[in-house]
């Protein structure tokens, strides 16, 4: 049996303004410090998008100060309500099985149909790395029968890697938990959050972490969604891939360490949102490895381009001699 005490230190609303509009979309989103820009870009595209139904948004942090939330209350709008829930700093997971980069707030997820209001009956996960880019009425109400979480099938490659590590599960279809719309109901009587963090503390390494524990955990249980709610887009020095995929797209998901916030990537639609956000202010980062900057740089060179390749190559030398970050 959960206890919401054993890791919710405090829970603040910050407007709860739910209002006229009838619909309500129940949005979670868990980060720690080093993800509050690109969270709160992320629920500033969704706000832009979906004046029409109401949102509420209940946000699981780690390690965040009142300093590094202060801008969440300029996100105070009539359909808009907020409420964080500060975890404890004893929830913990085996660090052997965040590779990949993987932080420790992404297994907060594994809380949130604990934590929130039991008579939310959905509740849509979202990672920090997405922006939207159109309506999201369509998941108001939506009835995932008895199923526990609406989802998105991940890539064909995913699959056959997943298949490759040898779980011992006969995988439907593996998909990326970035966006899920969780049954909460189902979730809390299939006790998911005691048996995923028992799972992913078991000793035994998953190399995907929490996704990999939740495709196990709920394989079978799954209602699959349209793609366009978690359009996958790995972003490339080589090509413009957000412009490349954003037809149709209603949620884009920036895969891979390549974020829309590094300036070396073409993302300007992330930078429109970012732009017109509270966070507008925020620093942005040149690029999140020297070998993005080399390659760049490269590419400047073969275009003629030779001052621009040489500032980048120099910049590259820094980063990868000293460390220094652009």
């Amino acid at each position: 049996m959960i206890n919401v005490s054993d890791f919710v230190a405090k829970k603040e609303e910050l407007f709860p303004n739910i209002g006229g509009l009838a619909n309500t979309l129940h949005i979670s989103l868990c980060f720690d410090c080093g993800f509050v820009m690109p969270a709160g870009v992320a629920i500033f595209s969704i706000i832009e998008n979906n004046k029409n139904i109401n949102l509420h948004f209940h946000l699981l942090v780690s390690d965040v100060s009142a300093n590094d939330m202060a801008l969440f209350h300029e996100l105070n709008r009539p359909n808009v309500s907020i409420t964080i829930y500060h975890i404890k700093g004893s929830f913990n997971i085996n660090p052997e099985t965040l590779v990949l980069g993987i932080p420790l707030s992404t297994c907060l997820r594994f809380l949130i149909p604990e934590v929130i209001d039991q008579s939310i009956t959905n509740v849509m996960y979202l990672d920090c790395d997405i922006i939207c880019y159109s309506n999201l009425i369509e998941l108001v109400n939506y009835d995932l029968q008895n199923n526990i979480a609406g989802v998105i099938s991940d890539s064909i490659e995913m699959q056959a890697r997943v298949d490759n590590l040898d779980y011992g599960v006969n995988f439907i279809k593996y998909f990326n938990a970035g966006v899920m719309l969780i049954n909460t109901q189902e979730w809390r009587e299939n006790n998911i959050t005691q048996k995923a963090l028992t799972m992913i503390n078991s000793g035994k390494i998953y190399r995907y972490a929490d996704q990999d524990v939740l495709n196990i955990l709920l394989n079978g249980r799954l209602q699959y969604l349209n793609a366009k709610f978690n359009n996958k887009t790995t972003l490339s020095v080589y090509h413009n891939a957000e412009n490349e995929n954003i037809k149709n797209t209603v949620i884009m998901h920036y895969v891979t360490p390549n974020k829309p916030w590094y300036l070396i990537f073409n993302a300007n639609n992330f930078g429109r949102y970012f732009s017109q956000s509270p966070w507008r202010n925020a620093k942005r980062y040149l690029s999140p490895s020297a070998s993005e900057i080399r390659i760049k740089s490269k590419l400047l060179w073969k275009g003629s381009k030779y001052g621009e390749a040489i500032s980048y190559y120099l910049r590259y030398l820094l980063m990868k001699i000293f460390n220094m970050k652009f």
